[in-house]
């Protein structure tokens, strides 16, 4: 039944995302774009559909919580980040923060937990690896959120505390999440964060 739940999955994202870039290159990327708060929102699904450990159920909102209102006080205060604002593109807000960036932060958790736990490194240091997986993706992230105005820095670029910033958040997610040994789905949250790089990386290469 899990094999089969995360073959699943696995074939939702990666179709789903081909789906998107071939919209994006061949269509109208705008309208595209536009639908980024429903592919968070299947992504989201496909882990929860095929995700194996739910004693530690609570990390979900808890995870959601913390990487929302992090981004609430950094849209509001221009701390830790810098001072950027969120446009329309990613929906529904709150505190002038999109509600679904918290989900965002929970997906790219998970596929970096699982990756840096594939070192056999101690929690604290794998805590850290995950970090810096975030922060090396977000590195992809960042040119198409600006240019699709998913957000807008007053810099017109994300300034080196952003990536700080992901830095230590993100590890401080990663090593709760170690600390309470939260199982994941391994093939799933690989597959999510690939799919993720791919889509952000093919984006990259089109002209600007």
């Amino acid at each position: 039944m899990l094999k089969n739940k995360t073959n699943i999955a696995i074939a939702v994202l990666i179709i789903f995302h081909l789906v998107g870039i071939g919209g994006i290159v061949f269509g109208d990327a705008s309208s595209f774009l536009e639908l980024t708060p429903l592919n968070l929102l299947i992504t989201f699904g496909c882990i929860l559909f095929a995700h194996v450990d739910w004693r530690n159920w609570w990390l979900i909102p808890a995870t959601w919580a913390g990487g929302f209102f992090i981004e609430v006080v950094g849209v509001n205060t221009g701390f830790p980040f810098g001072e950027y604002i969120y446009e329309h593109v990613l929906g529904w807000q709150w505190l002038n923060t999109p509600l679904i960036i918290g989900i965002n932060w929970f997906i790219l958790l998970y596929g970096s937990v699982a990756i840096a736990r594939r070192f056999g490194l101690s929690d604290a240091t794998t805590a850290l690896v995950a970090g810096g997986l975030m922060v090396f993706l977000d590195y992809f992230i960042e040119p198409i959120a600006i240019k699709y105005d998913f957000w807008e820095w007053a810099l017109t670029h994300p300034p080196l505390e952003n990536y700080v910033a992901w830095f230590v958040v993100a590890s401080g997610l990663a090593f709760m999440w170690q600390r309470v040994r939260w199982q994941l789905n391994t093939q799933v949250a690989i597959a999510v964060y690939a799919t993720q790089l791919v889509f952000f990386g093919i984006l990259n290469l089109l002209p600007q």
